[in-house]
């Protein structure tokens, strides 16, 4: 019976409710304003509608230890299936100061904690927003929790390499799409010039563009420059005029003065 109750569970789509989130010493209004964001973001990022937070409340208050509790998984869970969900997420935002602190968990109708989200802040309550659509994406899907990076290079015929993964030539067909946030290693080889290397930052939604310069070290490499373009692609005034474009449009594909890119996604399938 234990086995097929596991198996109908994990056939079972997914559905998510959010519990109340406690302030600890902050305004009221402002985890109130934070909690419905992250009730949007949730509902964005799953697809899916969460039970409205009356009735949430409602639920909640028809029993003494569920209308007590603090977000301790054993307590939650119970309100999780009562609201027939298969995840609930709950936590907490506390204020010190000018510091902020955000605590979320994903808690599974079972009384399993699948994941934490913990994040300190310094500054207004409206930096709290973009952490808090941050954090709904880390809790309910983080492998969409994505970025892209633009490689721009004069020299043909390089190797492109992320984290140890060669992933084509240069010039790319378009950015590297599909990475995960955080900081990935970034180096363009080609024999005859002078290696890059760097440490890239991929930010969630954003694109964020590499300027590759490499000198030529031997005759026939300058050579080799010199036939396949004129000047560096940062001097040219397209170059500027699609930096620019991308500041206001974040995620847009940037032309570069030529067709527009198709994004190569490195999660989906393997790069080139």
């Amino acid at each position: 019976m234990l086995l097929l109750a596991a198996s109908a569970h994990a056939d079972q789509k997914p559905t998510y409710a959010l519990f109340r989130l406690d302030p600890l010493g902050i305004q009221t209004e402002i985890v109130d304003q934070l909690e419905r964001i992250l009730r949007v973001e949730m509902e964005r990022v799953l697809g899916q509608t969460l039970p409205p937070r009356a009735e949430v409340e409602r639920v909640a208050a028809s029993n003494k230890k569920l209308a007590g509790c603090t977000g301790d998984p054993s307590c939650v869970a119970p309100l999780a299936r009562l609201l027939k969900a298969t995840h609930i997420v709950t936590g907490n935002v506390g204020g010190l100061a000018d510091s902020y602190v955000v605590n979320l968990k994903l808690i599974e109708d079972d009384g399993r904690e699948l994941r934490r989200v913990t994040v300190t802040l310094h500054g207004s309550p409206e930096e709290l927003i973009d952490e808090i659509r941050i954090a709904a994406y880390r809790l309910v899907a983080p492998e969409k929790l994505v970025g892209n990076i633009a490689v721009l290079s004069d020299v043909p015929g390089a190797i492109v390499n992320l984290d140890g993964r060669d992933l084509g030539l240069t010039p790319l067909a378009g950015p590297l799409a599909g990475l995960s946030v955080g900081v990935h290693k970034l180096a363009v080889t080609r024999e005859g010039f002078s290696p890059f290397a760097e440490e890239v930052p991929v930010r969630f939604e954003k694109t964020t563009q590499v300027v590759v310069r490499q000198s030529a070290t031997t005759a026939k490499a300058r050579k080799q420059l010199r036939a396949a373009t004129e000047k560096p692609i940062y001097t040219r005034w397209w170059f500027w005029g699609a930096m620019a474009v991308s500041a206001v449009a974040t995620g847009l594909a940037v032309g570069f003065g030529i067709p527009r890119q198709t994004p190569i996604d490195c999660a989906k399938a393997p790069c080139p």
